[in-house]
């Protein structure tokens, strides 16, 4: 072994004559891995360049405007002011009834009479003293005549509910008989004195004593007139004169 050195390897091409070639295969994998390599220096070089990059700016929206609106209250029980409100507001007048629905007033019945208050009075062909049929002055005939045969006198009596009632008529001033405006019913106080302004003067001024009374052809509906002293003509406003 002495003086001898071992023998170096010799370096050889690849592909010199002699030796056995490397498979295709192989070389396909090492170029993949180199290119494999290749990339992963390229993401390094480029990775701290991205990171460091700034954000982009996001672009500005206008303003949008807002209105808040109250939020309306639930309703709840009144208050004591809307109730002292309420209290205090004027009562509507009461509605006027229909003329068809209007309320007619209490008539007055105090003209007609009963039947023990018309007991002492004198008819018509019963003695009426002074005033009677005595020298050819029957006024109480005449004048009850004159009731009967006037239409108006019955349309009168009708609707003054006077029918088969004895209604005071004149007992030194003429009575208002129920509703009626004026004292007496006009159409049979106008027929007594048209009858008595037409009479002879002496029989019109014929003393009578007490009441007289007249009836319609019905003989219930009747008319009593006079006082305890009286003339026909009292009933024409002529008293004052006639005691001249």
């Amino acid at each position: 072994m002495s003086g001898s050195h071992p023998e170096k390897p010799s370096l050889r091409p690849f592909g010199d004559a002699g030796e056995a070639p490397v498979p295709r295969r192989d070389r396909v994998l090492a170029g993949a891995l180199a290119v494999c390599a290749h990339l992963l220096v390229l993401a390094a070089l480029f990775w701290p360049r991205a990171g460091s990059s700034p954000p982009l700016a996001k672009p500005e929206l206008p303003p949008i405007q807002v209105s808040l609106l109250d939020k309306p209250k639930p309703p709840g029980p009144p208050d004591a002011a809307a109730e002292q409100q309420e209290v205090v507001q004027p009562t509507p007048p009461p509605a006027k009834p229909r003329p068809d629905g209007e309320e007619k007033p209490v008539p007055d019945n105090s003209d007609i009479l009963n039947e023990s208050q018309i007991a002492g009075a004198a008819s018509v062909g019963e003695g009426l003293g002074g005033g009677g049929g005595g020298g050819g002055c029957d006024m109480a005939r005449a004048v009850q005549q004159a009731l009967r045969r006037d239409p108006l006198v019955h349309a009168a009596v009708q609707d003054a509910d006077r029918l088969g009632k004895a209604v005071m008529l004149w007992n030194g001033d003429w009575v208002r008989t129920g509703v009626q405006e004026g004292k007496g019913l006009s159409a049979v106080r106008e027929a007594i004195v048209w009858e008595v302004a037409f009479a002879p003067e002496a029989c019109r001024h014929q003393p009578v004593h007490g009441m007289v009374v007249l009836s319609l052809a019905d003989g219930h509906t009747r008319f009593a007139i006079g006082s305890s002293e009286w003339r026909w003509s009292d009933l024409l406003g002529m008293r004052k004169t006639a005691d001249r």
